[in-house]
């Protein structure tokens, strides 16, 4: 400790944890390495206090009860309540609760839908703009959002392709075309422009958007026998359904 005393802790450690109370050892809060719960009690740091002298977590306490059980008990919480729990002990770092709650269902296939999104760099972001665009011109029973989507940025062959154009479609409502409002691209992974829509989609419907998608076909621009690669969606939001 570099010269410093460390702090001793009573064997009996009360606890306020989010406005409800616990009562553990000392023993149990530091019986797995390497977590914030470790460390917070391993002497090496203060850990405030609230007015009564309880030691105090700034966490969800109907949740940290599971964690509490799970270091006295090994107790694995049920699947009801995992997501949950899950959170918090990826937040204190039990490694061996957070490898537990990973084989659940809902939380693997959490993961894996992470993995997969993170595969298409700036995929938050369209998101985002989807929404919020959704949302700016929300003056009538729907709202249409314009989407780009491109895996690959243009190659032409041809060194009179002007690659700074500005990406074009057909309206889909009437007879002038129309330009982009969010956009996605270029990605490295092997799925398609129509695989990363069927994400977009999922992610909007799972926030409780009704909303449905129709392709617009590829950018306008070409030149002689070269086309703008770059595909066109319509996002339909319903606001009400």
């Amino acid at each position: 400790m570099d010269g410093q005393e460390k702090h001793k802790f009573p064997p009996i450690i009360e606890l306020n944890v989010g406005g409800r109370f616990f009562t553990t050892t000392h023993l149990t809060l530091t019986k797995c390495p390497d977590n914030m719960l470790s460390a917070m009690f391993s002497g090496k740091y203060s850990v405030i206090r609230d007015k009564d002298g309880r030691y105090f977590i700034d966490a969800d306490g109907d949740n940290f009860i599971h964690i509490l059980n799970y270091l006295r008990y090994g107790d694995i919480p049920s699947q009801r309540i995992a997501e949950a729990v899950y959170r918090e002990a990826t937040y204190f770092g039990i490694h061996g609760l957070v490898d537990e709650l990973e084989k659940y269902p809902q939380i693997l296939a959490k993961i894996q839908r992470n993995n997969y999104r993170n595969q298409f760099p700036g995929f938050g972001d369209c998101l985002d703009t989807v929404i919020n665009v959704s949302s700016q011109t929300a003056s009538s029973e729907t709202t249409e959002v314009i989407l780009l989507l491109y895996k690959k940025e243009n190659e032409p062959n041809n060194e009179d392709f002007n690659l700074n154009h500005v990406c074009l479609c057909k309206h889909p409502h009437s007879d002038r075309n129309s330009t982009f409002d969010a956009k996605l691209g270029p990605w490295k992974a092997e799925s398609c422009e129509k695989d990363v829509l069927n994400c977009l989609m999922f992610d909007l419907t799972s926030q409780g958007f009704v909303v449905t998608a129709k392709a617009l076909g590829q950018c306008k621009y070409g030149h002689e026998d070269e086309k703008c690669a770059k595909m066109f969606f319509s996002l339909c939001f319903y606001w009400w359904k």
